[in-house]
């Protein structure tokens, strides 16, 4: 499951992604990612993608978290963030993905520890 929300007073785009994605669900979430990223300025805007209840990627869905990652830093948008899943093992896989395509984003444990900053 995902959910999209575009905070304009804030300029914030909000990015909620939970559970285990499927083929189907992870083709659907680049299409409204695609969408809502055509819909704003992204350099006026910071980035929250909440991963804190996705579980362990499946290993023919890499490819497209990298894709997302890449996008997210080719944007430009003015923070990303990324607050890290519960799962140990999701967290290490999301991890080495980001590290395979020289994510630049911000790995935080919760959104409070990211607005700390």
């Amino acid at each position: 499951m995902y959910k999209f929300e575009v905070d304009d007073k804030n300029k914030v785009l909000h990015i909620i992604a939970e559970g285990f994605f499927k083929n189907d669900e992870s083709a659907a979430f680049m299409e409204t990612l695609y969408e809502t990223f055509g819909s704003i300025q992204a350099t006026e805007y910071d980035l929250i993608v909440e991963l804190i209840h996705l579980n362990v990627i499946k290993q023919d869905l890499v490819y497209r978290i990298a894709d997302a990652l890449k996008l997210y830093d080719e944007l430009g948008f003015r923070n990303i963030v990324i607050i890290n899943p519960i799962s140990i093992l999701a967290k290490v896989q999301l991890f080495n993905i980001a590290r395979s395509v020289h994510f630049t984003g911000t790995f935080v444990d919760s959104l409070e520890e990211w607005q700390a900053r």
